[in-house]
């Protein structure tokens, strides 16, 4: 096996975990189709020249988007800001003065969020829900080079595609390399900062940093977005590299994660009950981990309305929303992702719940 971006054959498995949800974004009708869906297994491993890391196990054949994947995230306050800040980077930059398409735009609501700012953006997902005029529903390659775009936009899709170096230049490629383009990711660096064995799951066969993103292009302008849990990269299409450079970067120590993964295996144990908020992939993922058989967590809580009433992957437990929680008289609640805690925190307001949050405890 070779490294995707650098072909280094020199890798080191650096975190494994067995059968788990191919699909951990995807929510289900009943409990018995929740329990009896695909898994497989995550080998993460790393290139010891260009840092990138990648599911050595994954297999991309069985990976089929449809309208039971929801990843929506727009339903709250902290990301909406959050996409507002995006689009005054974007603003500031003046990509409101070009031609934009959005590879992977998912639900659209960040391409709508751009139209409504007078940006000019069509948005290309082949699991598209809606009726948009402004999206259409397939993959982007070079029958649609006749659109000319001066900006491609590529935000989380990268980490679900298992050759990320081929699929940037097959985009070059169809827009003749010609034009810039935008790349947002969730930052592994911070995965292993957090410990956040949570965010390490089968839909992300790849995982970059600053590092091994950068090390595509010959030059580029990188950030790091929503408290860090993201970083970006821009650039000219003219500077994607046909293989990586090698980084002098010292290797992430994923020790920790097995050893965070035992100690809240023991917090559920001792909060028999208790509820976790956010039915995403993180949320999905940490119950898999900690409550394979739904012994200790009662169920999910999620704002999301297309994912309330139904049932996680491979365990089953039920997704209810924030009203709800009426019927619980009290009880402990964890907060999958800290961005939310304080919104979360305001709509407990009154009732008698613990709030816990992952980075805090």
């Amino acid at each position: 096996m070779k490294c995707g971006l650098c072909q280094n054959c020199n890798l080191l498995t650096i975190y494994t975990v067995p059968n788990v949800p191919v699909f951990q974004n995807k929510v289900y009708a009943t409990v018995d189709e929740a329990q009896n869906i695909m898994t497989g297994n995550v080998k993460l491993v790393m290139c010891s020249s260009c840092d990138f890391i990648f599911n050595a196990d994954f297999d991309s054949k069985v990976m089929s988007y449809d309208a039971q994947y929801q990843n929506e995230q727009a339903h709250s306050h902290y990301f909406q800001r959050y996409l507002e800040e995006l689009v005054e980077l974007f603003a500031k930059k003046r990509f409101n003065e070009m031609k934009i398409i959005e590879i992977g735009c998912g639900k659209g609501y960040f391409l709508e969020v751009l139209r409504e700012n007078g940006f000019d953006v069509i948005g290309f997902d082949p699991a598209y829900e809606g009726g948009s005029p402004y999206i259409i529903k397939d993959y982007f390659s070079d029958k649609y080079s006749d659109l000319n775009a001066d900006l491609i936009v590529l935000r989380h899709t990268l980490e679900h595609i298992q050759n990320p170096l081929r699929f940037l230049h097959s985009i070059g490629s169809a827009v003749g390399y010609r034009g810039m383009i935008y790349i947002e990711v969730p930052d592994f660096r911070w995965i292993i900062k957090k410990k956040a064995f949570w965010d390490i799951f089968y839909e992300h066969c790849n995982y970059f940093s600053l590092a091994s993103l950068g090390s595509l292009f010959q030059k580029s302008e990188q950030g790091s977005l929503f408290s860090n849990q993201y970083i970006y990269l821009l650039s000219d299409l003219r500077n994607l590299r046909d293989k990586a450079k090698p980084n002098t970067t010292s290797p992430p120590s994923t020790s920790q994660l097995k050893k965070q993964l035992n100690f809240y295996q023991g917090f559920v144990r001792e909060h028999p009950g208790m509820l976790i908020w956010g039915a995403g992939a993180k949320g999905s993922t940490f119950v898999n981990l900690t409550d394979v058989n739904k012994e200790y967590i009662s169920c999910l809580v999620d704002i999301n309305p297309k994912k309330q009433g139904r049932y996680i992957a491979k365990t089953g437990h039920k997704i209810i929303s924030p009203a709800q929680l009426a019927d619980f008289e009290g009880g402990d609640i964890l907060v999958m992702n800290d961005n939310y805690y304080q919104e979360i925190q305001e709509q407990i307001k009154g009732k008698h719940f613990n709030i816990y949050s992952l980075g805090a405890i």
